[in-house]
Formats: structure tokens, C-alpha cells, sequence
């Protein structure tokens, strides 16, 4: 039985030996070790594996699992529809999954640390991954409302680990810039929002003051700052997913793929094409 949702899928596999899928996810992939042990091996890396695990594998990888131990997957695929508006009637807000979704695949370095650092968000990633298996055998109609927010609360714990690992070494001594940093990661696709009127108005400082204010604790200017997080984004989204690069510029907020092949030229001094070239020819 798979939970099928027009954002993402939900399916338990059991292995002996493996065979390449030909599932796809636009995002990436979920995938929890129920039972069972052996090896993942995800481009050039090998992980072992035991029950308990979880991964995080983007869409265009290339990955498969040497099965030592007769293994049980449970895997959730970020799949085709793209969050957007007209899921207004929903209790989810699909926006801010969207952000969340870009922010893991933007700045989540894998093999270079663990996807949960923290052992009690590990625990609750992995209860609520067990609700998750739960409701995949049940026959309840309210399974796939159930397991879309148990999702949202996963996204939440892995966003907010990601965002520790990337701001690990720096120190500020103004909160409010901490809180706002945290504002802009999750909020970086909301151009109303994550404005200068926007952030100035909720954090209450004088917009006047506010780019003083930004550049004298990030280092960079606000501007900056926003378009380099936008284009880490991207070159994630190149290198690890076979989404266009309209799609992409579209999604990011680029007038269109030639700007934001622009932007990435000048500040990565490589193009889109190339990123993505390079991965595949890896």
C-alpha cells in the first residue's frame, strides 16, 4: 500500500537484495530503516545503515543499498505539485512547506554532518515517522490529512537543525539579528515578507536605520545577503534535481533563467548549465 498526495508519497518496502526504482521525487527523498542493515551509497559516498536511521537523499542522485540484513524501508518522496496558492482552503500552509523545502536542500551539506544532530529531535523525528507508518496501515479516510501534518512538524525538526549547523562558529551578540536571521531562512520566497518595509515593520526598527543595522552584524549588505542565500538555493536545486531552469528562476523570484544564470555567474563565476553538467558528469 503507498499514501499517494499530490505533494508527496508515502510507501514501506521490504528488501533482500536491491533494485533500482524508478520513482522520482522533485525534492528529495525521506527514507527511514525500519529493519534491517547494510550500506547506502549516495554518489561516491558510503553510509552503513541499521534500524533507526534516517536519510536525506536529493532527487538526482545517484544511490542504492547493499542489503546485509533483509531491510524495511519506509520512504516519503517530495513529489510534483509545487505548494502553491490555491491550496488555501487547506489547513497546511503550503508556503511555508515550500520555503522549508528549499531552505533543507539549500544548505544541507550531506556526509558532512548528521541530517538530526540533536538526539531529542531524533527521537521525535523518529516517533513521529513511527505515527507515519501507523497510519500507512490503516484504513482511516483522515490518514493522508494525518500524515501531511506530521510531515509539516518533520520539516520543522530538520529545518531547525540544518539552520544550527549552518550558523555553528558564528556568534552574535544581538538576539533580534539571531530571530531575524531565522525569519529570513524560512520566509526567503516571500518577497513581501522578507523586505526591507517587511522585516523593518516586525522587528520594529526604523527603515531608515534598518540597512546600517543589517550590514553592521552580517558583514554584508541586506541585499546581499538575500540574493547569495537565493542562489545557494539554486545551485542546490541545478546540481541535485532535474527541475528546469525556468522552473527554478520562476520559484526563486528571477525575472527569468537568464537573470538568475546572471546572478550566478557573478557570484559563483559559473553558470546553471555548468553546475548541473558537472554533477552528472561526476
Amino acid at each position: 500500500m503507498e499514501i499517494n498526495h499530490e505533494n508527496f508519497s508515502v510507501s514501506i518496502e521490504t528488501h533482500e537484495s536491491w533494485e533500482k526504482r524508478d520513482k522520482l521525487s522533485n525534492f528529495f527523498e525521506l527514507v527511514y530503516i525500519l529493519d534491517g542493515e547494510g550500506e547506502q551509497y549516495v554518489n561516491q559516498s558510503i553510509h552503513p545503515y541499521v534500524k533507526g536511521e534516517i536519510f536525506l537523499l536529493p532527487s538526482a542522485s545517484c544511490n542504492r543499498y547493499r542489503i546485509k540484513k533483509k531491510t524495511r524501508f519506509l520512504f516519503v518522496r517530495f513529489t510534483s505539485t509545487y505548494f502553491s496558492t490555491y491550496h488555501q482552503s487547506s489547513s497546511v500552509n503550503y508556503s511555508d512547506w515550500f520555503n522549508r523545502l528549499n531552505f533543507i536542500i539549500g544548505n544541507y551539506n550531506q556526509g558532512e554532518a548528521g541530517l538530526i544532530d540533536n538526539p531529542t529531535d531524533k527521537e521525535h523525528v523518529k516517533s513521529l515517522l513511527d505515527l507515519i507508518v501507523s497510519e500507512h496501515y490503516s484504513d482511516n479516510s483522515c490518514s493522508v490529512f494525518l500524515v501531511q501534518n506530521l510531515l509539516v512538524s518533520i520539516l520543522v525538526i530538520i529545518s531547525r537543525n540544518i539552520e544550527k549547523q549552518l550558523l555553528h562558529g558564528q556568534s552574535f551578540s544581538d538576539k533580534r539579528f539571531v530571530n531575524m536571521l531565522h525569519f529570513i531562512h524560512f520566509n526567503l520566497l516571500d518577497q513581501e515578507k522578507v523586505s526591507v518595509e517587511g522585516i523593518s515593520s516586525r522587528f520594529h526598527i526604523s527603515e531608515t536605520y534598518f540597512s546600517e543595522y543589517f550590514k553592521r552584524n552580517a558583514n554584508e549588505s541586506f541585499r546581499d545577503y538575500i540574493l547569495r542565500s537565493k542562489l545557494k538555493i539554486a545551485e542546490a536545486r541545478a546540481a541535485l534535481t532535474s527541475n528546469s531552469f525556468k522552473e527554478i528562476a520562476n520559484e526563486l523570484g528571477f525575472t527569468d533563467s537568464s537573470h538568475l544564470n546572471k546572478m550566478m555567474k557573478k557570484y559563483y563565476h559559473r553558470g546553471m548549465r555548468e553546475i548541473r553538467n558537472k554533477v552528472s558528469a561526476a
